[in-house]
């Protein structure tokens, strides 16, 4: 939404930053573990320094390895941490994911999910005779480099063979074409090479806000059983902020605006100045939003001003209204710190969940409007867990389902023990159980939504 005063929506404006901060080669984006940097690391953990660390082996002693770091090899909780810094510090990226860092564990755990949920919608289909489906469907939105797809679809094959054959599509929605591409090379094909479930896949590059808004084709109307995945997707969406008029108790929408100056700044510094204004609420998918849930998003007047996931909620919409048959699980982010020493005062103000702004060389800003727009920013938001759960539930009461489907709001390690305790298992220290998977990444939570078993039996699968 943009006026003839130039005000720009302020979701829209985010998109923008966000948008260019994805259009990076995919490597400067999210991280990947350098394998050959780890095969060069001495073998050995007797010293107790953090790169003596071992990776995948049969055998208990450590070893120079290609693969996933061997988790059980480490001496504890102090030992991870050495190891996770350095490690971190030579990542090709950004950001390590906990599906690049536990891999293949992490997406073993979200391949079981996927099979648990789908069985169930699939004999409850067949249980009330609504429909002869007999395969079922996976989306990933934002699918980073493949890994968490290559490792899901690789462990299905290994071991719930059946409901891998009935996978008659996996696809990935993902708004960076960088990262587009190297899915296509993951996970498709590369110099010729037909990867191993290149028949399975489909990548679509879109952007999330146009499906929210619905100015881009999602996903077609089908009774088909559909699982859902989005890891750290939630806290890249853009969101909008809202707040209360003090006078008449209105919804306020805010909104970016340039800034004219009465100095002798330069054209170009000119156009660079942005400032953050509200005004009445006027954007459909956001009032919609606020209407379908006032209790949830929309502030009081005491409250001030609160930002709202309006991407994420519009495509929940659209998912739940095309595929009523889903089950999903979106993992993220349900706190962030206080940013580090900031560059330049904040000059949006201050609301309820604000995000962490930090730019390519690692430093900290105040607000979305602090760095220059040449400046390219992760914008992070931390998600409201209970919040997200109680609208998806009132999407769920809206509309009619065919059968029962429950939400979950829970911690990360509750879900990832939940649906692979023996994958936890294989990430334990030999020497004190600590396991990072679960024991560490305590500000991350999960999102799942699946189908109450109605049928009497397993039949067939």
């Amino acid at each position: 939404m943009t006026s003839h005063h130039g005000n720009v929506l302020l979701r829209r404006h985010l998109c923008q930053r966000l948008s260019d901060y994805y259009s990076q080669p995919s490597n400067k984006v999210v991280g990947s573990i350098d394998y050959d940097f780890i095969s060069r690391i001495p073998s050995g953990i007797q010293s107790c320094d953090a790169a003596n660390v071992s990776y995948h082996q049969k055998s208990e002693s450590p070893t120079r390895s290609h693969g996933p770091i061997n988790f059980s090899a480490l001496w504890g909780e102090w030992h991870w941490r050495r190891t996770y810094k350095r490690v971190y510090s030579e990542q090709k990226g950004m950001w390590l994911t906990p599906c690049e860092l536990f891999t293949p564990h992490y997406s073993n755990i979200l391949a079981n999910f996927v099979c648990s949920s789908m069985k169930n919608s699939l004999n409850n289909l067949r249980d009330r005779r609504i429909d002869s489906c007999e395969t079922f469907e996976v989306v990933e939105l934002g699918g980073g480099r493949g890994t968490n797809a290559n490792a899901l679809l690789n462990y299905m094959k290994e071991n719930h063979r059946a409901m891998y054959d009935r996978l008659e599509r996996y696809t990935i929605y993902d708004t960076s074409p960088t990262l587009h591409e190297l899915q296509r090379e993951v996970l498709i094909s590369n110099n010729n090479d037909v990867r191993v479930h290149a028949d399975k896949i489909k990548l679509v590059n879109v952007d999330l806000m146009n499906i929210a808004e619905g100015s881009s084709p999602f996903l077609t109307q089908s009774n088909i059983p559909t699982s859902v995945i989005a890891l750290e997707l939630l806290d890249n969406l853009p969101h909008d902020k809202v707040g209360r008029c003090m006078e008449s108790l209105d919804i306020l929408q805010a909104v970016v605006i340039p800034t004219n100056t009465s100095d002798h700044s330069s054209l170009s510094s000119l156009k660079s100045k942005k400032s953050e204004s509200f005004v009445p609420l006027n954007d459909r998918l956001l009032h919609n939003i606020l209407s379908m849930a006032p209790g949830l998003y929309a502030p009081l007047v005491s409250q001030g001003p609160r930002w709202v996931p309006t991407v994420a909620l519009g495509v929940l919409l659209a998912l739940f209204d095309c595929r009523p048959n889903t089950s999903l699980v979106f993992a993220d982010f349900d706190w962030l710190p206080r940013p580090d020493d900031t560059l330049g005062p904040a000059l949006a103000e201050p609301a309820e969940g604000d995000p962490l702004v930090t730019d390519m060389s690692g430093k900290d800003h105040a607000c979305y409007l602090t760095p220059p727009p040449s400046s390219l920013c992760d914008i992070l938001f931390p998600t409201d867990f209970g919040r997200l759960a109680a609208f998806v539930q009132r999407i769920i009461d809206k509309s009619p389902r065919q059968f029962p489907l429950s939400v979950f709001s829970m911690k990360q390690n509750e879900f990832l023990l939940k649906y692979g305790h023996s994958e936890v298992d294989h990430t334990q220290s030999w020497l004190t159980g600590y396991s990072p998977l679960i024991h560490d990444f305590a500000n991350c939570s999960v999102l799942e939504v699946s189908p109450q078993s109605i049928s009497k039996n397993n039949r067939g699968l």
